[in-house]
């Protein structure tokens, strides 16, 4: 998995993925070179908690079950690299 330094880049926001079978792009700016980083998260035919990311592009796919919610972290917590972004950052923090 890849890992990108909080240091290094800033979270610009996000954009519906056109990269087949996912939801959504994060946009990762570069500190000092403004270089533009899209990390795809979230798997388009998967349902999710909600959807933090604002754009709401796949409503019918949101759940709202706490119990899977909470089976879900508790399962995906140890992808999380203190101080780094990834995929999976993405999905635990503004999908579930």
């Amino acid at each position: 998995m890849v890992y990108y330094s909080m240091k290094e880049y800033k979270l610009d926001g996000f954009e519906k993925s056109k990269r087949k079978d996912k939801m959504y792009n994060a946009l990762l700016r570069q500190r000092g070179t403004n270089k533009i980083v899209k990390v795809p998260f979230g798997h388009n035919k998967m349902q999710n908690f909600h959807d933090k990311t604002g754009l709401n592009a796949y409503p019918k796919l949101i759940h709202g079950d706490p119990v899977r919610r909470r089976l879900y972290k508790a399962r995906h917590k140890s992808y999380l690299k203190v101080g780094f972004y990834s995929p999976s950052y993405f999905s635990f923090y503004y999908l579930w």
